[in-house]
């Protein structure tokens, strides 16, 4: 009993490693740090004030804007819908609620109080997700109509708590994790469904003060309760989302994302699990196709995602000028042609695979190159029954998009071994931004050429 009583608390602990991690730190490091730190205040802040402090002039109401759009608050609500349902996908994949190994040491090994020891990391979160959502909701404030700017940015908010919330309840065990898959799909949902009611003639309101106070109050109860029962996360749920947080930090160091979506491919392929096999057809070019077509059959979230993209950019491109319409059909095509572009990025980033499949990677390329060309014809020609542009231009799109879409995924692994400048305010690493600029650098070309004809 005696060993008991003497546990120390949550706050003891963190408060002696803090003392270490000072006591242990080189004095060289501590200014570095601290101006980093203000540096990012600074930085972080001013665009948080100029994002804020923007006239209340939106792109569907402005003056610069050629078409009669008819200003209505159902695009604020379908950005809300798209901005949660994003945000709870992303959260649950993150974990939400993780740990590194010198917290996971004391929580494991030692009596500590749990709850105590992730409460403080809980609240960083939900405070996090109501800033996300602050922002989501002023970005939805520039498509609405101006009695519904301060409404929508206050929904958001809470939408955003709630959106860290139920993930939160998952990893405590008091949920289910369909819940959360309830929750995205209801929110894809309701986007078509806003802007058919919007198509047919329905006004649309903002949200009323009543509705913002009723939000906040519903999204307080699963706060709480993940505050209160964060206790109950194990450590199976707390490193659910280890390696999307170890993919987030390598891809920031290494300025390449396709680490972290390695690591959230590789999870849901482990969702899907084993499938039953099918024969492929006997000529390879056909087998190849097939089995690209599998690729998003077996795993048809990204297909989703892609449609209901499309479905925004066809209202984005109803309330903007014919040229900004022009550069976002464009946009459209080539993150279409990218998603579907998947197995062209396996085949050019893995040598030793491609060799296994008996054939030149020319004859590769053009075969894995057929789904993600159709789907992108598909997106420019959905896209261009919304916009007014030339043909010339909707050509410019297709071919523009298609072709910066497969130098993209046909880039070679990263290189890290190029040249690097040195100059007075640090090191720019020219020709990792050389690898980088392959495939954007023709889209933008193809965006300015498209702009101009439209």
């Amino acid at each position: 009993m005696e060993l008991t009583g003497t546990v120390p608390s949550a706050r003891d602990l963190r408060a002696l490693r803090h003392a270490f991690e000072r006591r242990r730190a080189p004095l060289v490091d501590r200014p570095a740090l601290a101006v980093l730190v203000v540096l990012g205040l600074y930085v972080g802040g001013g665009l948080a004030w100029w994002l804020f402090s923007l006239p209340a002039t939106t792109f569907a109401c402005g003056d610069p804007i050629v078409r009669d759009s008819g200003c209505t608050s159902a695009w604020g609500w379908a950005v809300v819908a798209i901005a949660v349902a994003a945000g709870t996908a992303s959260t649950r994949a993150a974990g939400p609620v993780t740990c590194g190994t010198e917290t996971e040491f004391w929580l494991l090994s030692t009596p500590v109080d749990r709850g105590a020891a992730l409460r403080p990391r809980v609240a960083a979160l939900l405070i996090c997700g109501a800033i996300a959502g602050a922002l989501a909701g002023r970005f939805a404030t520039f498509v609405t109509t101006p009695e519904g700017r301060v409404a929508f940015t206050c929904l958001a908010a809470a939408l955003g708590v709630g959106a860290v919330a139920l993930p939160m309840l998952v990893q405590c065990r008091v949920l289910v994790p369909a819940v959360v898959r309830v929750v995205v799909g209801l929110c894809l949902v309701a986007v078509p469904g806003v802007v058919t009611v919007t198509a047919v003639g329905v006004a649309v309101p903002p949200p009323g003060p009543l509705f913002v106070v009723g939000a906040w109050i519903a999204v307080a109860a699963p706060a709480v309760s993940a505050l209160r029962r964060c206790d109950r996360i194990a450590a199976p749920e707390w490193r659910v989302g280890s390696d999307t947080a170890v993919g987030v930090s390598a891809s920031f160091t290494a300025l390449d994302p396709s680490l972290l979506t390695g690591v959230v491919e590789r999870k849901a392929w482990l969702r899907i699990g084993s499938r039953r096999s099918r024969a492929l057809p006997r000529r390879r070019i056909a087998a190849l196709v097939r089995s690209d077509l599998l690729r998003h059959v077996r795993r048809p979230t990204p297909v989703l995602v892609a449609c209901v993209a499309l479905l925004g950019v066809v209202v984005l491109m109803s309330v903007v000028s014919p040229p900004a319409a022009v550069v976002v059909q464009l946009v459209a095509v080539f993150t279409v042609a990218t998603i579907f572009g998947a197995g062209l990025r396996d085949v050019s980033r893995d040598p030793d695979f491609a060799v296994l499949l008996g054939t030149s990677d020319t004859y590769l390329r053009r075969a894995l190159s057929a789904v993600p060309g159709s789907a992108a014809v598909v997106a420019g020609a959905v896209t261009g029954f919304a916009g007014s542009a030339s043909v010339a231009s909707v050509v410019i799109v297709i071919v523009g998009g298609c072709a910066a879409a497969y130098r993209m995924r046909t880039r070679p692994p990263i290189g890290y071994d190029g040249l690097i400048l040195e100059t007075a305010v640090g090191q720019i690493p020219v020709d990792l931004l050389r690898q980088w600029a392959r495939g954007p650098d023709l889209l933008v070309v193809c965006a300015w050429l498209a702009a101009v004809l439209a």
